[in-house]
């Protein structure tokens, strides 16, 4: 069975440490409500929930079971129970992931539907967080037991539609750049270029980036399986990868083993011959102006092996079909163009939206749409 990744905003692994990966222990149930904008019709609907979280960098199984239960409605309209094998709710052992009964919601592009997701854990359990709700939209996060609701919530990590449309499908392995760290929706603190690049076209897309991740921790089978086992359920048309920056972060390895790492990356994400698409590592720098100019900027120690990674990328070696030149799209000569970044290793929204145009330009010439 294949389906088709129909749904926006959906659960990421956003933050790698407290308080923002996992609930304190207090809370015994947490309830997220997210908007997912439709990107393809279709003529119903299934939901993947996970019990992962995001650890320093690294997606690994949450720390105790938790139980799912959500619905999904229309503005307006009244809620519909998401099951899960004709149940109300389903138990999420530490790194289980679940594919939802069939929903019987018909949509069609362009529409809007709202989830309401609530995970539920024994006392003094945790429960893994991933995106910010935008209150300003209407999203947010309750809690029950003492102290405030987290800042980030718990919600799906895939809206999945039943159709026939036969548009490519883009799956992103990826870093907090990715997964749109230091962007802004409304008053969520992230967004990214991937969406930007890849919503208004409406092109379904599976992101299975992680803030903090590397392309040494990704590029083993066993430091992706786990990710990849997301895709189980859709058939990707391209892969794009976008690691690097933390492998050289402060220095780091030299040019050969990023080039071991990278191409072992490629590998992995091109599966039975699917096409890669690799991203140009973008700059790391400080700066004594708040990188208001390039000239108050200092690269870090990574600098030379950078730009090195990037012009041998920019060559399409084997097995990339093409690149995405973000570091091009937002600095020059190892530094930040002003605006695009807030703290010399993020994009900023700014950036984020530079990146965004030169990411759709190169997939516009790869035929995606």
């Amino acid at each position: 069975m294949t389906l088709r990744p129909v749904g926006t905003n959906v659960h990421l692994l956003v933050r790698v440490a407290e308080p923002d990966n996992l609930t304190d222990g207090r809370a015994t149930s947490i309830t997220t409500t997210l908007h997912h904008e439709v990107l393809e019709d279709a003529a119903g609907l299934r939901l993947v929930f996970a019990n992962r979280h995001n650890r320093l960098g690294h997606d690994e199984p949450g720390p105790d079971p938790i139980e799912v239960r959500a619905g999904l409605a229309r503005p307006g309209g009244r809620s519909v129970p998401v099951r899960f094998d004709g149940g109300e709710s389903v138990l999420l052992a530490p790194g289980a992931v679940v594919l939802s009964d069939h929903v019987r919601v018909v949509v069609t592009a362009g529409e809007v539907l709202t989830s309401r997701t609530t995970a539920t854990v024994q006392a003094g359990g945790r429960i893994p967080l991933g995106p910010e709700p935008d209150v300003l939209a209407g999203e947010q996060v309750e809690a029950s037991g003492p102290g405030a609701p987290p800042r980030h919530g718990y919600g799906p990590w895939q809206v999945l539609g039943e159709g026939a449309a036969t548009a490519p499908v883009v799956f992103v392995a990826g870093d907090s750049n990715a997964v749109g760290f230091g962007d802004v929706r409304g008053s969520a603190r992230h967004r990214g270029w991937v969406r930007r690049a890849l919503e208004p076209s409406r092109i379904p897309h599976v992101n299975l980036s992680v803030s903090g991740a590397t392309a040494l921790g990704a590029s083993t089978p066993d430091g992706l399986a786990d990710r990849l086992t997301l895709l189980r359920w859709t058939d990707p048309t391209l892969a794009v990868a976008a690691l690097g920056t933390n492998d050289l972060q402060g220095g780091g390895p030299d040019l050969p083993e990023m080039q071991r790492r990278l191409t072992a990356l490629w590998r992995l994400l091109s599966g039975a011959g699917r096409p890669v698409v690799a991203c140009t590592l973008p700059p790391v720098t400080l700066s004594s102006d708040g990188w208001r100019t390039t000239a108050g900027q200092r690269p870090d120690a990574g600098l030379a092996v950078r730009e090195r990674v990037n012009d041998w990328v920019r060559t399409l070696p084997e097995p990339l079909t093409g690149f995405i030149d973000l570091a091009a799209a937002v600095g020059a000569d190892g530094r930040w163009l002003p605006g695009c970044t807030d703290d010399g290793v993020h994009l900023s929204a700014a950036g984020h939206a530079a990146a965004a145009a030169g990411a759709a330009r190169a997939l516009w010439d790869l035929a995606l749409p």
